[in-house]
C-alpha cells in the first residue's frame, strides 16, 4: 500500500528501449498505482542524459493519504534547504519506517505545516498541479498534511498497531514468528533474486516495522505517513491503526539493480546510495562520482551487519507540544525542474477517462501496479497507437507461491491480448518484475 515491488524505474529509458527514434518534445506518462513515486523521481534524475523534452507525469493513487505520502517524498528530493545525505535519510525513513529519528520528526512536522497550503493554493508549488481535484478532495489533501504535523507531535503509537497486525496475521504462530520470518526470507526471498537484504534487517522489519537503520540516532518519533482513513472529525482527526504490508518490505524499490557478487553493502546502503545519486542528479545534471557516495558513509558498518535493538515504548510515547513552532508559508524553495510537470487524478480516473475525448490515444507511456491490473480495459484505450504499456508483476510478494505467480501472468497475457496489446518480449514470472507490452 505505501510502497511498490519493483525497481524504480527511468521512463525515458525504458521508450528508447522500444522506439530509438523517438522524435516527440513533449512525452505524455500516466502511472497507475506506484504508492512512492519512485519512477517519477529516477526519471527526473536521468533527465540529463537525454535532449530536453518536457515530461508530463499524470499520476493516479487509490488514496488522498497515498497522493500526500507521493508529494511528501518528492518534496524531500526537490527542496534545495536540505544537503544531500540530510535528504537522502530523511526520505528513506520517512518511506519505509514506522519509526523515525527525532531530527526526521522536525522535518517532517515542518514540511507537513508548509505542504498544507499547497491543496489550497496558498503557497505556488510550480511542479505540483491538483486542480484535477475536487475542492473537497483538496481540504482532505490540506488534513492529512495537518494530521501529520500534529501525529508527529504527538507520538501515535504505531508499534502498537504493527504489533497488533503481525498478531492477527500470525495467529496461533505469533510465538514462533522468528522462525516464520527466517522461512519467507530463505525459502522465498532468496530463491527470487534478493541478495543484498540481509536476514537482519529483514526480521527487523517484520518485528516492528524499521526497514533503514544507521549508526547515527535512534528512532523513537512515530511515522504518522503509515496510517489510512484519516478523517478531521472537529478539532481533531479520527483514523485507522497500520493497515500496509507486514511481509515483504520497501526493500523492492530501490535495491533491486545491485550486482548480486557485491556482498559488502546492506539494502540500507545500497538504498542509500541510489536516493543520493538521484538527488545529486537531479540538483547537479551529471553523474555522481562513487568516491563522493563513499565519503558519506560509515567505515565501521562494511564489514558487518548493523542491527539496532527495539526502541523503548516510553520514548516512543513521549509528546512534543504542538504549534511551538510556526513556519514561514513561502519559506520553501525547490530545484527547478521546468521541463518536468506531476498532475494528480482522483480514483474516478480510472473510469471516467475512456469517455473523454481529450484522454483518447494520449500518453505515450503507462505504468500499472500489480493490484491495478483488473483497470487495464479502461487504460489501454488512453495509450497513444505504438505507445508502451508496463504492468508490475507480483515475483517478490512474500505471501504468494509460485503457481500463483504463473497464474497472474496468465491472466495478464490473455487480458492483455484480448485489448489489443502486444509482448514487447516473452514474460516469465520466474524472472522479471514487469511485463512490456506495446499498443
Amino acid at each position: 500500500m505505501w510502497w511498490g515491488f519493483s525497481p524504480a524505474l527511468d521512463i525515458q529509458f525504458e521508450i528508447n528501449k522500444h522506439e530509438t527514434n523517438y522524435q516527440d518534445k513533449c512525452l505524455e506518462v500516466l502511472i497507475v498505482g506506484a504508492s512512492d513515486a519512485r519512477h517519477i523521481l529516477k526519471t527526473l534524475a536521468s533527465s540529463y542524459l537525454y535532449n530536453d523534452r518536457i515530461i508530463i507525469y499524470n499520476v493516479i493513487e487509490s488514496t488522498l493519504e497515498q497522493v500526500a505520502r507521493s508529494i511528501l517524498l518528492l518534496n524531500t528530493c526537490l527542496e534545495t534547504n536540505l544537503g544531500l545525505q540530510e535528504a537522502t535519510r530523511y526520505y528513506l525513513e520517512i518511506f519505509g519506517n514506522t519509526l523515525i529519528r527525532p531530527a526526521t520528526a522536525k522535518y517532517l512536522i515542518k514540511s507537513s505545516n508548509q505542504l498544507s497550503n499547497i491543496p489550497t493554493n496558498t503557497i505556488n508549488c510550480p511542479w505540483l498541479n491538483l486542480e484535477q481535484f475536487k475542492h473537497k478532495d483538496r481540504d482532505h489533501l490540506e488534513a492529512i498534511f495537518k494530521f501529520w504535523e500534529r501525529a508527529t507531535c504527538e507520538n501515535v503509537p504505531i508499534v502498537e498497531y504493527w504489533d497488533q497486525r503481525i498478531r492477527r496475521s500470525l495467529k496461533t504462530r505469533y510465538d514462533y514468528r522468528e522462525g516464520v520470518f527466517d522461512w519467507d526470507y530463505h525459502m522465498i526471498l532468496k530463491s527470487r533474486g534478493i541478495s543484498n537484504l540481509t536476514l537482519q534487517e529483514y526480521r527487523f522489519w517484520r518485528n516492528n516495522g524499521i526497514a533503514f537503520t544507521w549508526l547515527e540516532g535512534e528512532p523513537v518519533r512515530s511515522n504518522p505517513t503509515l496510517l489510512s482513513n484519516i478523517i478531521q472529525y472537529g478539532p481533531g482527526f479520527i483514523h485507522y491503526t497500520y493497515l500496509g504490508d507486514i511481509t515483504n518490505g520497501p526493500f523492492f524499490t530501490w535495491i533491486l539493480e545491485e550486482k548480486k557478487d557485491n556482498h559488502m553493502n546492506r539494502a540500507t546502503d545500497i538504498a542509500e546510495r541510489e536516493i543520493m545519486r538521484s538527488i545529486y542528479e537531479i540538483r547537479n545534471q551529471e553523474s555522481i562520482c562513487e568516491e563522493f557516495i563513499a565519503s558519506h558513509r560509515d567505515p565501521s558498518i562494511l564489514n558487518g551487519t548493523l542491527v539496532i535493538e527495539t526502541p523503548n515504548k516510553e520514548m516512543e510515547q513521549e509528546s512534543w507540544e504542538i504549534g511551538r513552532n510556526k513556519y514561514k508559508k513561502n519559506n520553501v524553495s525547490w530545484i527547478n525542474i521546468e521541463n518536468h510537470k506531476i498532475i494528480f487524478h482522483p480514483i474516478t480516473f480510472l473510469q471516467t477517462s475512456k469517455h473523454k475525448i481529450e484522454y483518447i490515444n494520449k500518453f505515450d507511456f503507462i505504468w500499472i501496479a500489480h493490484n491495478m491490473v483488473k483497470q487495464l480495459p479502461n487504460l489501454v484505450p488512453l495509450l497513444k497507437k505504438n505507445g508502451i504499456m508496463l504492468v508490475e508483476l507480483q515475483k517478490y510478494l512474500v505471501e504468494l507461491r509460485n503457481e500463483h505467480l504463473q497464474n497472474f501472468v496468465n491472466e495478464l497475457k490473455s487480458m492483455a491480448q484480448q485489448n489489443g496489446l502486444h509482448e514487447i518480449n516473452d514474460i516469465s514470472a520466474k524472472e522479471h518484475y514487469v511485463a512490456k507490452f506495446c499498443k
